[in-house]
């Protein structure tokens, strides 16, 4: 998986973006969503073009000025984005001018161009939508995309389309392609028409909960074909950028994480992880937004390692655990049939030469010498100290079992006599 942050939840300044780059490789953030909408919404763009000639502020020509200088401070710091954002038109807005549609796909052609001078590969797309009525949306969007296909010059670019609302009597409801079953058939029409796969899915997580969907329905309706999702929060009724897991009420978060999870998990989901954070971050003092950094990299390495669970147990031709408690118990529900393992470790010597969910219980010495092409998967939530244990003993293949989004959920849990526990 890519892990990457967008360039609105970092406060990337367009007018110095070379210093912008420095500071996200100091932080350790390893990838950028390149957001083009940054350079001049639509919308602004639009209403400057409505003006007279002497009025305007800016025009479609100024955005190239800016994201040419942009890409161009990428290339010198060796950071060049793998994916792109075509600017978007707010889903609330109230321009209904078809007009707007027009400037979509003449800033969108000049944007691809853009996007392929710089190396990117996956191009997102949001679907037009001002002033259609729902029985034109297949026709003109099936035109717009395929004409942006044919502006495409490399073979590997891919076009991702995502999901939508609309504003209905001021509030959100579903709009274009929030419809997993229908947009994948879009997804799929478009794919044969160009007669390559040049198109593809970003789910917004952010949408989703605006919908009220069920989420793991829709990742399993658009299966393979999502390539990127989009990881924010929100309370379910107001547009918001948030951090994840800050939308809380009555101690839970108020998205579907555990859908999103188990529906990437069942479709081996190995693509684009954004990270977008734009109103958690302007919320704090520019003294303090620097120090958020280490979060976003948490985060987005969470995301990663809950998704990549069954990703990583497919990799290995054999697999042992470590551990023999409740964490274990549950991969033996979850993944034990699939997935089994020959064998479990543990630090507790009680526990050695007995069997626990079927499994002998070996030392942690038994690990060493283990073929190249087996791994080690820990099940214990002291996850940091068991993986510096086992590289100590050389062991290199490890992975992680976390039953925080299990497939299913299982609630028998056993408790140890308290010795037992304390001198583990």
């Amino acid at each position: 998986m890519e892990k990457v942050c967008a360039m609105g939840g970092i406060i990337f300044s367009v007018e110095k973006p070379g210093r912008s780059i420095s500071m996200l490789r100091e932080a350790g953030i390893e990838g950028i969503l390149f957001d083009f909408g940054l350079f001049a919404p639509l919308e602004w763009v639009f209403r400057e073009q409505e003006k007279k000639e002497e009025e305007r502020k800016i025009d479609p020509a100024r955005m190239r000025k800016y994201f040419d200088k942009a890409a161009d401070a990428f290339a010198a710091h060796d950071f060049l984005p793998s994916i792109a954002r075509m600017p978007f038109v707010s889903l609330t807005t109230e321009i209904r001018d078809p007009g707007l549609n027009s400037l979509v796909r003449k800033i969108n052609t000049e944007c691809i161009r853009a996007c392929e001078g710089m190396g990117v590969r996956e191009i997102i797309v949001q679907p037009l939508f001002a002033g259609l009525a729902r029985e034109e949306m297949w026709e003109t969007n099936r035109s717009f995309f395929l004409a942006l296909s044919d502006t495409c010059q490399k073979k590997e670019t891919r076009l991702l389309l995502t999901n939508q609302c609309r504003s209905q009597g001021g509030r959100l409801v579903r709009g274009v392609c929030s419809d997993g079953e229908e947009a994948a058939r879009w997804v799929d029409a478009l794919n044969r028409e160009a007669g390559l796969e040049r198109f593809g899915f970003c789910l917004d997580m952010g949408i989703c909960n605006l919908c009220k969907q069920d989420v793991q329905g829709v990742v399993l309706s658009l299966g393979r074909r999502i390539r990127a999702v989009v990881l924010m929060e929100n309370d379910g009724e107001h547009m918001a950028r948030l951090l994840p897991f800050t939308s809380a009420y009555i101690r839970r978060s108020t998205m579907d994480w555990l859908g999103l999870i188990r529906g990437l998990r069942r479709t081996g989901f190995d693509g684009f992880l954004i990270l977008e954070t734009t109103d958690t971050t302007v919320a704090f003092s520019p003294l303090l937004q620097p120090s958020l950094a280490p979060v976003y990299g948490a985060l987005l390495d969470y995301f990663a390692l809950q998704i990549g669970i069954e990703n990583d147990l497919k990799k290995y031709e054999r697999i042992v655990l470590f551990g023999a408690g409740n964490m274990c118990r549950n991969y033996m529900k979850c993944y034990g049939e699939k997935y089994p393992p020959l064998f479990t470790c543990d630090n507790n010597p009680k526990l050695w030469g007995s069997r626990f969910e079927g499994l002998e219980v070996k030392s942690p010495e038994e690990l060493r010498g283990l073929p190249e092409d087996w791994g080690v998967i820990i099940c214990n939530i002291f996850y940091r100290e068991i993986e510096s244990q086992l590289r100590a003993m050389g062991i290199g293949n490890i992975g992680y079992f976390n039953d925080e989004y299990m497939p299913s959920f299982y609630f028998d849990r056993f408790k140890r006599d308290t010795e037992d526990e304390e001198e583990a």
